[in-house]
C-alpha cells in the first residue's frame, strides 16, 4: 500500500511551475468562452437534459459490439442512460460499420495500444516503449487523429501524438473511425481517428496489477459519490527484456487523476478534468544503449471538458411545422502539456529539449429536422498557444581526473566504458516558438428513403500558423456522401467518398533542431496535403454473428515526408502524390446463451465466442515507390469461452513479412504470436485475471521503423479486483 499512499499525495508534489501563467491564460479563456453562452441561456429557465448534438442520447457501446462482460447490470444501466456520443458518430453509422473494442479480453494492459490493436484498421508506428503512436490503414503520426472523450490529442513530436499518458484502467473502450474524417475533425484527421471512452463507475473499486517482464507494478482506485466520479492512478515499469533476454529500455512511472461531475440540473451538464505525472520514461530503440540513450526525464498533461446545453435557444413561433430544433449544446476543452527529452550520445555529446504547449477549443452546434431531414450544424474554434521546444547540447569532453558532471544517465550509462567525461555547454536555442488559430464550420444532413440511408456533409476551415517571422494562413473545404443500403434483414451494403486536407504540423513548417534521429530542418513553404477517399463495404448481422469488409482507396497530393539528405540530417519534403488503398474485415460470432439456457433449462450452461480480422494494406508515391508507415498484412483470431463465474480465452496474431520499405524503414519477417487468459469471479466482491503473453517467445520487432526495438518477450500479467 506504499505506492499508492504515494499517489493520494502526488498532487501535492507535481510540478506546476512548468506551467507558469498558462492555467490563468486558459481561465481568461474559458471566461470569454463561456460569457456569450451563458448569456443566451438567461432567459432558460430550467436547465436541459443532457444530450449529444442531434439531441438523442445513445449507448457509447457501438451497435455492433456487445458491451463488456465485466460490467455490472447497474453499471451498464448508468452508462448508457448518461453517455452520449459526438452526432458524427451517428451520422457515420448509418452510412458504414462502427466498432468500439473492449478491455474483456485483455488482462493487465501495460498500455492502452492493446485495445486499439483489436482493430483491424490499427497497428503500431514508432519505435516502441510507454511514448509509442499507431497506425490506421497506413496513416500514422499526424495524418491520425486521437481524442480523449472528444478533446483532441496533439503532439509536436515527428512520431505523432501518444495516448500512453492515460493509464488503460482509466478506459472503458475504443472507437475507431477508420477514412478520411476531416470533415467533422479537421486537418489531424486526414487518415482517421480513434477516440477513447471514459468510464462511469457506480461501485468502489480497487485494482491492483502485475507484469512479470517489467516487473511492473499497476494501483488503481475508483469511486463516485453522486454526481461526481473520480479515478486515481499509480503505475511503475522497470526495463523489459525481448525473447533473447536483451534489455529494452522502456521503463516508466506515472501518476495520474480523473475527476468527473454531472450537476442534476442547470446548463453544465458535464465537466471532468485528467492530470497525468509520467516520469524516468525510457525510449526503446534499437539504438540503445551503443548509439544513443534517449530519456523522457518528464511528461505531464492536464485536460478537461465541459459540455453545456441550453433549451429555448431558438423557439419563437417561426419554425413551420415540418421543422423542429433541439438544444444548443456546446463543448470547451483544453490540454496543458509538457515533454522534456533527454539525449545521450556515448562518449560524444547530449542534447535536452524542453517542449511545452496549451491546446484549447470550443464549438456550439445544435440540429434541426426539415423535410425530414436530420440536419446537423456546428461552429468550432480551436487554438494552440505557447508551443515551444527549447534546447541545449552539451559537449562530452574526456577528464583525467575521473569527474563525471552531468546528469544521473550519463554517469550511470558511461561508468562500464572505463573513461570519464565531463560536459560542457555548446549551445542553448529555441528551436520552435509558434502558434495556431483555426475556425471552421460544419454541416451534414441524414435522411432514409425506405431501405437506403444517405448522409452528406462538409466543412469549411481557415487556419493561421504563426512564428517569430512568419504567418502562413490556409484555407480549406472538405466533404463527404455516403450511402447504405439494406439488401435483407441481415445483409447492408454501403459506400462513402469523402475527401480531406492535413495543413502542415507546426514542426513540419518551422522546427530546426536536434531529435533522437537526427537533426530535422522543417520548411515554411510546405503545401497542404489534399486527399479523396473512397471505401465500400458489405455488412452481416443477425443473433449470433455480425461481420464485414471493406475495400478503401485513398490518395493524397503534396504527401509530406521527412527524408534523409545526409548522415543524421533530415528535411520535410513534399511528394508529388501517394496512393493508399486495401482490404480489412472483421468477423464476430457469439453462440447463442440464451438458446442454450431454454434447451437445457440451465441458467450457467457455457458458451463460445469467436472474433476474426484482418487487412491487407499497400502503399505507393506517383513513382511506384513504397512509402513509410505501411504496416505488414495481419489477421488476428480471438477464441474464448464462458461458463459461469470463468471466462477464458486466446488470442492468436500473424503479422507477414514486409519487403516493400519507405524511407527509414527495415524489412520485416513474418511472425506469429499467441497470448492465452482467464478472468474468475472468485466471489461478489472480487475478481481475478491473468494471461501469458507472447507464450511462444517470438522474437520480433515491433514495427517496421529502421530504429525500432524488439518486442518484449514471454511475460505474465496478474490482476486482482476488489469492490469496496
Amino acid at each position: 500500500m506504499k505506492s499508492l499512499s504515494y499517489s493520494l499525495s502526488f498532487l501535492s508534489s507535481a510540478k506546476f511551475s512548468r506551467f507558469g501563467l498558462a492555467p490563468f491564460r486558459l481561465l481568461l479563456t474559458v471566461s470569454l468562452f463561456a460569457l456569450p453562452v451563458f448569456c443566451a441561456s438567461a432567459t432558460d429557465d430550467q436547465g436541459a437534459d443532457a444530450q449529444g448534438a442531434n439531441g438523442e442520447g445513445v449507448d457509447a457501446e457501438g451497435a455492433n459490439n456487445a458491451s463488456s462482460n465485466d460490467i455490472s447490470a447497474k453499471e451498464v444501466e448508468r452508462y448508457t442512460v448518461t453517455a452520449e456520443r459526438p452526432y458524427y458518430n451517428q451520422t457515420l453509422n448509418s452510412i458504414f460499420p462502427q466498432y468500439t473494442y473492449d478491455k474483456s479480453n485483455l488482462v493487465g494492459s501495460p498500455h492502452i495500444n492493446d485495445i486499439l490493436l483489436q482493430s483491424p484498421s490499427v497497428n503500431l508506428n514508432g519505435q516502441g516503449g510507454q511514448i509509442q503512436n499507431i497506425n490506421i490503414r497506413g496513416f500514422s503520426r499526424w495524418r491520425i487523429q486521437t481524442l480523449l472523450d472528444g478533446v483532441p490529442i496533439v503532439s509536436d513530436r515527428r512520431a505523432g501524438a501518444s495516448v500512453g499518458f492515460v493509464p488503460p484502467s482509466f478506459i472503458q473502450g475504443v472507437a475507431v473511425i477508420p477514412g478520411a474524417a476531416s470533415t467533422y475533425l479537421g486537418s489531424g484527421a486526414i487518415g482517421g481517428a480513434v477516440d477513447l471512452l471514459l468510464p462511469y463507475n457506480t461501485d468502489p473499486n480497487l485494482q491492483i496489477g502485475w507484469s512479470s517482464n517489467q516487473q511492473a507494478q499497476d494501483y488503481s482506485y475508483a469511486d463516485y459519490a453522486g454526481n461526481t466520479d473520480w479515478n486515481l492512478s499509480y503505475r511503475k515499469g522497470n526495463n523489459g527484456s525481448d525473447a533473447q533476454g536483451n534489455t529494452l529500455f522502456d521503463k516508466f512511472e506515472q501518476t495520474a487523476l480523473f475527476i468527473r461531475h454531472r450537476p442534476e440540473n442547470g446548463v453544465l451538464k458535464e465537466a471532468w478534468t485528467l492530470y497525468s505525472d509520467n516520469s524516468d520514461i525510457g525510449k526503446s530503440s534499437s539504438d540503445f544503449p551503443e548509439d544513443r540513450v534517449t530519456t523522457y526525464p518528464e511528461n505531464t498533461h492536464w485536460l478537461g471538458k465541459m459540455t453545456f446545453a441550453f433549451s429555448n435557444i431558438f423557439s419563437g413561433g417561426m419554425a413551420s411545422s415540418d421543422t423542429s430544433s433541439t438544444d444548443l449544446v456546446s463543448n470547451l476543452w483544453w490540454h496543458q502539456s509538457t515533454l522534456d527529452t533527454h539525449i545521450l550520445r556515448p562518449e560524444d555529446r547530449i542534447n535536452e529539449s524542453e517542449s511545452e504547449a496549451l491546446d484549447f477549443g470550443f464549438d456550439v452546434g445544435s440540429n434541426a429536422r426539415i423535410n425530414n431531414w436530420q440536419v446537423n450544424w456546428q461552429v468550432q474554434l480551436m487554438g494552440r498557444e505557447g508551443v515551444t521546444i527549447d534546447e541545449r547540447e552539451f559537449s562530452l569532453v574526456s577528464s583525467a581526473s575521473g569527474t563525471l558532471v552531468g546528469e544521473s544517465l550519463l554517469n550511470e550509462t558511461l561508468s562500464s566504458t572505463g573513461s570519464s567525461f565531463i560536459s560542457e555547454l555548446a549551445y542553448a536555442l529555441r528551436t520552435l516558438d509558434a502558434s495556431e488559430t483555426t475556425v471552421a464550420g460544419i454541416a451534414d444532413a441524414t435522411r432514409s428513403f425506405g431501405d437506403t440511408s444517405l448522409a452528406f456533409g462538409g466543412r469549411l476551415d481557415w487556419q493561421q500558423q504563426s512564428n517569430n517571422a512568419d504567418d502562413v494562413t490556409n484555407t480549406n473545404i472538405s466533404g463527404f456522401i455516403g450511402a447504405s443500403h439494406i439488401l435483407s434483414p441481415q445483409w447492408t451494403a454501403s459506400a462513402y467518398l469523402s475527401s480531406a486536407f492535413r495543413n502542415p504540423s507546426l514542426t513540419e513548417r518551422y522546427f530546426s533542431g536536434e531529435t533522437p534521429r537526427g537533426t530535422v530542418l522543417g520548411d515554411v513553404d510546405l503545401d497542404t496535403e489534399q486527399a479523396t477517399n473512397i471505401q465500400a463495404s458489405l455488412s452481416y448481422s443477425s443473433n449470433a454473428l455480425a461481420g464485414s469488409v471493406e475495400v478503401f482507396r485513398q490518395k493524397i497530393n503534396h504527401y509530406i515526408e521527412r527524408t534523409t539528405v545526409s548522415e543524421d540530417v533530415q528535411v520535410y519534403s513534399n511528394l508529388d502524390s501517394a496512393t493508399i488503398q486495401g482490404i480489412s474485415y472483421q468477423l464476430d460470432w457469439l453462440q447463442s446463451q440464451a438458446a442454450n439456457r431454454s434447451q437445457n433449462n440451465e441458467s450457467d450452461h457455457g458458451y463460445w465466442f469467436v472474433q476474426l480480422n484482418g487487412a491487407w494494406i499497400e502503399g505507393e508515391d506517383n513513382i511506384g515507390s513504397a512509402i513509410a508507415d505501411i504496416p505488414p498484412h495481419s489477421q488476428r483470431l480471438t477464441l474464448g469461452y464462458e461458463v459461469s463465474d470463468v471466462r477464458l480465452f486466446s488470442t492468436l496474431v500473424y503479422r507477414a513479412s514486409k519487403r516493400d520499405i519507405g524511407d527509414g524503414e527495415k524489412e520485416l519477417d513474418n511472425v506469429t504470436t499467441v497470448d492465452i487468459g482467464a478472468a474468475w469471479q472468485l466471489n461478489q466482491r472480487t475478481s481475478l485475471q491473468a494471461s501469458w503473453r507472447n507464450l511462444t517467445n517470438q522474437q520480433y520487432y515491433v514495427s517496421a521503423d529502421d530504429k525500432a526495438a524488439f518486442a518484449q518477450g514471454e511475460s505474465v500479467q496478474l490482476a486482482l479486483t476488489f469492490l469496496l
